[in-house]
């Protein structure tokens, strides 16, 4: 309510204030479904294919930026690592090295976590980039948490077609990721609130942005590479009876981008405690810092939040 905010001004004085300069909303985010569910349309789903080689490849350039839904009706195969959702593409051809990458946001506590799969000219595998070998990040600008990887290579005979799925091993882990509250503690200069922060699902449904880029004076493959790693879970070795155990992350974890972080999330922070001072500052520094349409969409959300 807004009695339990930290000065009062009228609602009326705000919502003119905030529509200054307004433009758009962004567009809402694709329902997420819910790993159990999403296992269920999985396990029900039957295996499109006799073999990579019969895969429905699609062809994608060197200059290209997708986003891939990993949900019905995408195709579903049993790669021999488990069942899953898949997205496979034919690499371009003559066009040199490329640099690929792979971002998979974490949505309603859940994230997809993919492996990603090299095959040659003869659909046979060459590499595999497993998940965990992707890194976490806090949220930045306007993304959220999210898994995120980088790697190069160069397509030929030895590197043709690239696959996209996640093994029953890549859902048998979690990520943590940075909780809300201590998000909000950091913009502020607080103390951090004490216990742990949330574990996102690796769940077998989702969505993953994924871009490829031509390279120059660069050949050859490259490791998989992601700044600012955080902690995450991974699943325990055979024998621990299947409890998740705590990567550790380096130290030197992210501690210059609290001038970079998501502007609504922090907003939606500072008014669940009860700090309304702090999102209209937070709106203000969105707007400057080129994320028009904050000041609207701050307005509508104290405007449904009218008594």
């Amino acid at each position: 309510m807004l009695s339990s905010y930290r000065f009062a001004v009228p609602l009326s004085t705000l919502l003119f204030a905030l529509a200054g300069c307004s433009t758009p909303l962004m567009a809402p985010q694709s329902p997420t479904i819910p790993a159990h569910q999403g296992q269920q349309a999985l396990a029900s789903t039957a295996d499109c294919c006799a073999s990579l080689a019969s895969l429905p490849y699609q062809p994608i350039s060197a200059q290209e930026t997708l986003t891939l839904d990993f949900t019905p009706p995408a195709p579903v195969h049993d790669f021999g690592d488990g069942k899953s959702f898949f997205r496979a593409f034919e690499l371009p051809h003559n066009d040199g090295p490329v640099a690929i990458s792979v971002t998979s946001p974490v949505q309603d506590g859940q994230v997809f976590a993919p492996t990603i799969l090299v095959l040659d000219a003869a659909f046979q595998p060459v590499r595999k980039v497993s998940s965990d070998s992707l890194q976490v990040h806090r949220p930045t600008g306007f993304s959220t948490a999210r898994l995120e990887g980088q790697f190069s290579l160069t397509p030929g005979p030895d590197a043709q077609y690239l696959v996209i799925y996640s093994s029953d091993r890549d859902r048998q882990a979690a990520t943590q990721y940075e909780s809300e509250e201590k998000a909000y503690a950091r913009v502020r200069g607080l103390a951090e609130p004490p216990g742990p922060d949330p574990r996102a699902v690796h769940a077998p449904t989702g969505t993953i942005t994924l871009e490829i880029t031509a390279r120059t004076g660069d050949a050859g493959q490259t490791p998989l590479t992601a700044a600012a790693p955080s902690p995450a879970l991974r699943p325990a070795p055979s024998g621990s009876q299947g409890a998740p155990a705590t990567a550790s992350a380096p130290a030197s974890a992210a501690a210059n981008d609290t001038a970079d972080f998501d502007y609504r999330r922090m907003i939606d922070a500072a008014l669940k405690a009860g700090d309304v001072e702090l999102a209209l500052e937070l709106a203000e520094r969105a707007e400057r810092s080129g994320h028009p349409g904050t000041r609207a969409w701050l307005a509508n959300k104290l405007q449904a939040r009218k008594p």
